[in-house]
């Protein structure tokens, strides 16, 4: 086997232990940040995250979408992954692990789960572009076994996840197909967020779908269908989308809810134009200490 995987180490010492140290793919950037986290929201009552969540999310969930489209599997694999990622870096500090390992890992499980059957070489194979057996192969099934194995562990083996669809479909009338489309796109997108490991399924289902209702101007149609009556849980939902949307630079086709993307976006601008200069090692490398998890408060 190459002497690159002789140095993985188990990940337990004792079972639910995490290792002290995980051997990183040579292939992959680190896990890099700043040492001074940046606010990408104002304060929220649910959590506050940075920017550099958003990015490395973003990174573990379209590589999942790749995985998930070239195996013609349903979305639900995407949602259930991505939602056992965000509860995986909820409680461990992500810059232990390669997210591109732990995102293979859990879409993995998710297809297994998802009643799918696939192989772990076929997994590999898209992630890693390594075809065929081998000693490379090998190492690369066994580090992913390694971590689906932690990865149970970090969720205590509790693998039944609710998606916000079913909610979404039940709100929606048949002939608002503009408002279902939406939010359908928004569900898909806040699996860069972690609302799926934070907030109940149907909160995120209905604050979807006012958001959407509202930027086409199509609110009353909904009144007195959403459950969830708290405007300011309502509202920390609504921001964190928004604020995905920002980082990402995406829009959603509703010039309110774009109206809104935009001035978010120059508001990170400027808070980025204020921040201080991001500290180097002697190396001349930014600060390896920031970690996603450190930018999610509750």
């Amino acid at each position: 086997m190459f002497f690159f995987f002789e140095g993985f180490l188990t990940f337990f010492n004792s079972c639910g232990n995490v290792m002290d140290a995980v051997a990183t793919p040579l292939w992959s950037s680190p896990p890099c940040g700043s040492p001074m986290p940046v606010t990408v929201c104002s304060v929220n009552p649910l959590f506050q995250l940075g920017r550099l969540y958003y990015r490395t999310a973003a990174k573990a969930y379209n590589m999942t979408r790749y995985v998930v489209e070239s195996l013609k599997l349903d979305e639900i694999v995407l949602a259930t992954a991505m939602s056992y990622w965000h509860t995986f870096v909820s409680r461990l500090e992500l810059r232990r692990f390669d997210e591109i390992v732990l995102s293979a890992s859990c879409v993995f499980l998710a297809c297994k789960v998802e009643h799918y059957k696939v192989r772990l070489n076929r997994v590999i194979s898209l992630v890693f572009e390594v075809s065929g057996e081998g000693d490379e192969m090998e190492g690369w099934r066994r580090m992913l076994l390694e971590m689906e194995l932690l990865l149970c562990h970090t969720l205590n083996f509790n693998f039944q996840m609710i998606h916000p669809m079913k909610r979404i479909i039940e709100l929606v009338p048949e002939k608002h197909t503009g408002v279902l489309e939406c939010a359908h796109r928004l569900f898909l997108l806040s699996f860069m967020t972690p609302l799926c490991a934070k907030v109940p399924a149907d909160e995120v289902a209905e604050a979807l779908v006012y958001l959407v209702a509202d930027g086409s101007g199509q609110l009353e149609a909904y009144a007195g269908k959403f459950r969830y009556d708290s405007v300011e849980r309502r509202e920390g939902i609504i921001n964190v989308i928004i604020d995905a949307l920002a980082v990402m630079r995406k829009n959603t086709g509703l010039l309110k809810v774009d109206d809104m993307i935009v001035a978010r976006r120059k508001r990170i601008r400027e808070q980025e134009s204020s921040r201080p200069s991001v500290a180097h090692s002697s190396g001349g490398a930014e600060s390896l200490d920031a970690t996603p998890s450190a930018f999610l408060c509750e």
